[in-house]
């Protein structure tokens, strides 16, 4: 199976090719405010490397979220607009699982459990905790928006290692707690990881619907208007 993947979720804009559990071929800019203009030129790279078109792959996976408001809405709709072009399915891939999967997949976890945390502004993460059995992260809470103490009280001396781009967030916050804290790229989200995530949904069946999908915001989304 060829699955498409993208991530748009964070700072980091990427797409990546998957076949059959190997990526073919994987983009990404890891910079603020680029992803409307970018993310369709990284597609064309990767599917041209792979001399393919998005007609040829057979599923399309986006990072669903949480995650920032206007990236999560760039790639979903990029991702929409090439399901309504071609008739691919959609699946819709968690960030947090995916930054979780990407640092434990890697070999970058040596903790019982993996919380993955993305800034969500003010002293607050978007975070999941995840327990590691072998090379998997099973989830062991939902989504949520936690402020960074109550987070630290739920964790509760637990051996954890912390991902993501909220972790110096929470390590200013840490104290003595049995946490590790986890750095360079296999703390960042990845298109690679979302593709390699989708292509398992995918074969599961676990579709949406590409036309009614939203993004998992996990915090109410607001726009503020001004005259």
């Amino acid at each position: 199976m060829k699955v498409l993947g993208i991530e748009t979720a964070t700072v980091v804009c990427g797409a990546a090719l998957v076949k059959d559990g190997i990526v073919v071929r994987n983009e990404q800019i890891a910079e603020k405010n680029i992803h409307a203009e970018s993310i369709m030129l990284l597609i064309d790279r990767v599917l041209k490397h792979a001399n393919m078109t998005v007609q040829s792959i057979d599923a399309l996976a986006v990072s669903i979220g949480p995650g920032s408001f206007t990236g999560l809405r760039i790639g979903l709709s990029v991702a929409k607009g090439l399901c309504y072009a071609t008739g691919k399915p959609l699946v819709a891939v968690p960030t947090l699982r995916a930054l979780a999967q990407r640092a434990v997949g890697e070999g970058a976890v040596s903790t019982s459990y993996i919380l993955p945390a993305i800034d969500a502004r003010r002293d607050e993460v978007y975070c999941q905790l995840f327990r590691v059995n072998g090379g998997e992260a099973l989830a062991e809470w939902d989504e949520r928006d936690f402020a960074v103490g109550r987070l630290l009280e739920q964790l509760d001396g637990k051996s954890c290692t912390i991902t993501g781009d909220g972790a110096q967030k929470i390590q200013r916050h840490a104290g003595e707690a049995n946490l590790r804290f986890l750095s360079g790229p296999a703390s960042e989200c990845s298109a690679a990881t979302v593709a390699k995530l989708g292509e398992q949904m995918a074969l599961r069946g676990e579709f949406v619907d590409s036309v009614t999908v939203e993004p998992k915001y996990v915090k109410e989304f607001y726009t503020k208007l001004s005259n």
